[in-house]
């Protein structure tokens, strides 16, 4: 897979030598990502207003005209959760980042000697952004498909389940057994006989149940509690 990144800083030398320890680091990893360069913030809002993804963006902060923490503020209005990395020598700027929630704060004088913790950071980040497919081959012949990371939970109803997203509710003739099997190895765990949660939607375990980001509450079953709480604080660490 291709990523495409862009570096936008308004020194040309200092541009170029960050695409040159960006690029090394990255092929070292086996990672194929095409760059592009914008010595202009204006110029790249420009570009991305025409509808260009980047999946990663390297911004410096001391720019003249749209300074990247501005830049970065109308990037969010396009890509809310566009990975961006600041790269300045500007380390008082660091706390007025917060509020644009950049992924990783490097100052230029420290970027060769942490490039590549910071590729390998970025990498990481961008596999658990990619979408995991799981397909699912229904009792009746039908194909049904999902990207793993949506699906809050799952429910067994007789010789259905019932599976919630964040972005739709669906019956499936499917066996739950099977259901559970299909979800062993992603961040799932099974909170109750008729119950797979997703772990990045749990927001608190109580003695008697899980309740969830969207609100809802879920049965456990009964003297699991510290269990599922334990499985929760390792999956989270």
């Amino acid at each position: 897979m291709m990523y495409q990144a862009v570096i936008v800083d308004d020194e040309k030398e200092i541009l170029d030598s960050t695409k040159a320890m960006l690029a090394d680091s990255f092929n070292n990893h086996n990672v194929q990502v095409a760059f592009d360069f914008f010595t202009n913030s204006e110029d790249f809002l420009a570009m991305l207003e025409q509808h260009f993804h980047y999946d990663i963006l390297f911004l410096d902060i001391e720019m003249p005209g749209l300074d990247g923490i501005s830049l970065c503020k109308e990037i969010r209005k396009i890509s809310p959760d566009a990975l961006v990395v600041f790269i300045s020598n500007k380390e008082e700027l660091v706390f007025q980042t917060f509020e644009v929630q950049p992924f990783r704060f490097i100052r230029k004088s420290e970027l060769r000697e942490l490039t590549d913790h910071l590729v390998t950071s970025v990498i990481s980040e961008l596999q658990k952004r990619k979408p995991k497919t799981i397909k699912f081959t229904e009792t009746n012949g039908d194909i049904i498909s999902f990207d793993a990371r949506t699906i809050i939970y799952a429910e067994a109803q007789r010789k259905e389940c019932r599976i919630v997203t964040t972005g739709r509710d669906e019956i499936i003739k499917f066996k739950f057994m099977d259901l559970e099997n299909a979800l062993k190895d992603l961040h799932f765990i099974k909170i109750h006989r008729s119950y797979i949660v997703n772990m990045d939607f749990i927001s608190k375990i109580t003695k008697n149940s899980v309740i969830l980001t969207n609100g809802e509450e879920l049965p456990i079953s009964r003297g699991s509690s510290e269990e599922l709480k334990q499985q929760f604080i390792t999956y989270s660490m």
